[in-house]
């Protein structure tokens, strides 16, 4: 079996709730850029960076790249103060252990009505290439993420993103796919097995399970199957886009301890 046995499992929430998390079993955890952002520089960051680099679920991933204020598409792109942004973006990533940033960032990639998609693409290209060279300076790999239609009008399938990797051509520049925009977009899950190699994270909803409450559907066997044709074995990251989580009572160890057990299962192809 390819993939499957390797893949390490986190959640997206705070790095105040990594012990939470590890004592639940999760591998690691995924903050957002903004909290990456959020402590002053110096001592004050330094601290937290250790902490989070060294606690029992470290954190390895960041989302949220681009604010939706910093355009990388349309009339508007300005590359020099995108650079500014990204700089210590990268640094603190890279000083905190994160391996992974998340490119989504739908608001920031939106293309203005009637501005050519082609263009579009070209600068959406040039932001990834340019945040891919700040990040290899500081070990950090970008991985772009494509989002349904509804968050974002350009980009919106894995297809596209490995094409995308391949134009940019930079190896610090990776796919993500996530099972709940897969979902959204109809995509077929083959897609998953032609990105192979590109892939270098991967995003799954919170289930519905007994100790989470009923939620949407999502077709998790089939999902982690095409992970496994595609020799995947990296992250994968719970990200709470149904909002289960949010809505469960503390505490969550349960939920974690469920969501945790069944990624686990059907990573391996088990369904019991």
């Amino acid at each position: 079996m390819k993939g499957g046995r390797h893949m390490r499992f986190g959640i997206c929430t705070g790095a105040d709730r990594a012990d939470e998390a590890a004592a639940a079993g999760f591998d690691f955890v995924e903050i957002t850029v903004p909290e990456l952002m959020r402590e002053a520089e110096g001592a004050a960051f330094a601290s937290w960076a250790e902490r989070v680099r060294t606690a029992p679920a470290p954190v390895e991933a960041a989302n949220c790249l681009i604010p939706g204020n910093l355009k990388v598409t349309g009339p508007d792109v300005d590359a020099a103060a995108l650079r500014r942004y990204l700089e210590p973006v990268m640094r603190r990533a890279g000083a905190a252990g994160i391996a992974v940033v998340v490119f989504g960032s739908g608001a920031a990639r939106r293309l203005a009505d009637g501005f050519p998609p082609a263009r579009g693409w070209e600068q959406l290209a040039d932001a990834a290439r340019l945040a891919a060279g700040i990040g290899e300076q500081h070990g950090v790999t970008v991985v772009l993420e494509p989002l349904f239609a509804r968050a974002c009008n350009l980009f919106n399938r894995v297809d596209q993103g490995a094409a995308l990797v391949d134009r940019v051509g930079h190896p610090r520049l990776r796919l993500l796919a996530d099972l709940f925009h897969m979902a959204a977009e109809n995509e077929p899950f083959d897609h998953i097995a032609a990105a192979g190699e590109r892939l270098a994270h991967i995003h799954v909803p919170t289930p519905s399970l007994p100790e989470t409450g009923e939620g949407p559907a999502y077709n998790f066997a089939d999902f982690f199957g095409a992970l496994r044709a595609a020799g995947y074995g990296g992250r994968v990251s719970v990200e709470d886009n149904t909002g289960l989580l949010h809505a469960h009572p503390p505490p969550l160890a349960p939920a974690y301890r469920a969501i945790l057990g069944f990624l686990r299962r059907e990573a391996h192809g088990r369904t019991a």
